[in-house]
């Protein structure tokens, strides 16, 4: 069985003008570049690197890309590690990864776009979808937080799912529900599909809306959003394996993610195609002014507070500053993500791992990014003045 090291080279992904030239682990030169070419964003992102560097050792990442997009262009994007066991495969940022839960700002915007294009009521009942109540009942019955306080008789919605307001009195309260979110292709197959027993084992509805909707008018060719998909063959060669970690530290490659798109996840892409992805919501390429600002506004609960979940974007204020972003994390498959947006400053954090070291165990009712140590390193590197 092979295990990954941590002392590889990182694998810069080249775009621009050369800035540095950095020696990391082995000591063979990498050529690093940054878009903005001011002396002050050079440092800022070279101490980053320095912090992420040592963070995916400590977190024990066999691999990582990581993008930086600011003012609505990448600034700066790099490789780490490798994609396979066997060290063959250097991690650059065009590496595709499995991107677990930030598969759900695709499904948002998606549902979005299908409700201003009058093809579906996000206020219907979930419960109008065949098997839904069967589903519901079984989650219910387990001993998984997902299950608890869900009334499966109750006028759950779209909406409901979509915002993650399913337990308890339906748009009550937030609670983080990725098994519910799930059904949501099963609801579009239904409407617009083969039924509900047709979602799986084919490149299904919700994949066929988001291919149409957002990656070809973003034009996103490394993305895939279901692994049905058999018009990008080399993306799904390209992924990188996933891995677990032994409590002796060893690294574990794990199964390979599931193929279809349910919904909570599904999405294969890679950190330059969800710079792209970014890019196109804030220039209104995939995401008018109207559906933007529906797509990152909290959603309302019944006692008139504000939750922390917008359409598939986790929102939230730390430190006087707005954050909306969302993070993966499947330990069966063995990946993690992170797209952070700190919309004030015009600046965007994405990173992928092949590992599960990126998560930080947000907790399930609030939004709180600030517990993960690589958006701590990018807070503090790249905007100290803003976050102390």
């Amino acid at each position: 069985m092979n295990f990954i090291s941590f002392n590889n080279t990182p694998i810069l992904h080249i775009y621009g003008v050369i800035l540095a030239i950095i020696l990391i682990g082995s000591g063979k030169a990498a050529d690093a570049q940054i878009y903005d070419g001011t002396l002050e964003i050079n440092n800022k992102i070279r101490a980053f690197e320095t912090e992420l560097v040592s963070l995916r050792k400590t977190h024990q990442l066999p691999g990582l890309a990581v993008a930086i997009v600011k003012d609505r262009r990448l600034l700066w994007s790099q490789g780490y590690g490798y994609a396979d066991a066997d060290h063959e495969v250097p991690i650059t940022p065009d590496t595709p990864f499995w991107i677990a839960s930030v598969t759900k700002p695709f499904v948002g915007l998606a549902f979005l776009h299908l409700e201003a294009e009058g093809l579906i009521d996000l206020d219907e009942h979930a419960a109008d979808t065949p098997n839904f109540d069967g589903l519901c009942q079984w989650l219910a019955s387990t001993a998984l937080p997902f299950g608890r306080d869900l009334h499966c008789d109750a006028p759950i919605t779209i909406r409901h799912i979509l915002q993650h307001q399913v337990q308890g009195e339906p748009g009550s309260a937030f609670a983080y529900n990725p098994i519910m979110y799930s059904r949501l292709s099963r609801y579009l197959e239904h409407k617009f599909g083969a039924g509900v027993d047709a979602v799986e084992g084919r490149h299904n509805y919700l994949g066929q809306s988001i291919d149409r909707l957002i990656l070809a008018p973003a034009g996103m060719t490394r993305t895939m959003s279901s692994q049905w998909d058999r018009s990008k063959p080399l993306v799904y060669f390209d992924m990188a394996q996933g891995f677990g970690v032994t409590e002796d530290g060893q690294l574990i490659p794990r199964r390979s993610p599931g193929r279809h798109i349910a919904g909570g996840a599904g999405v294969v892409s890679t950190v330059l195609d969800l710079a792209k992805f970014d890019i196109a919501i804030d220039n209104g390429k995939i995401a008018s002014p109207k559906i933007r600002k529906k797509l990152f506004t909290p959603g309302q609960l019944k006692d008139g507070s504000t939750a922390a979940y917008a359409y598939g974007w986790y929102v939230q204020d730390y430190q006087g500053t707005e954050l909306i972003w969302h993070s993966g994390w499947d330990e069966e498959a063995g990946f993690s993500a992170l797209h952070l947006k700190i919309p004030e400053h015009n600046m965007t954090l994405i990173m992928l791992a092949n590992g599960e070291g990126l998560w930080w165990g947000n907790p399930l009712d609030k939004a709180a990014v600030e517990g993960s140590p690589f958006a701590q390193a990018f807070f503090n590197q790249l905007l100290p003045d803003v976050f102390q």
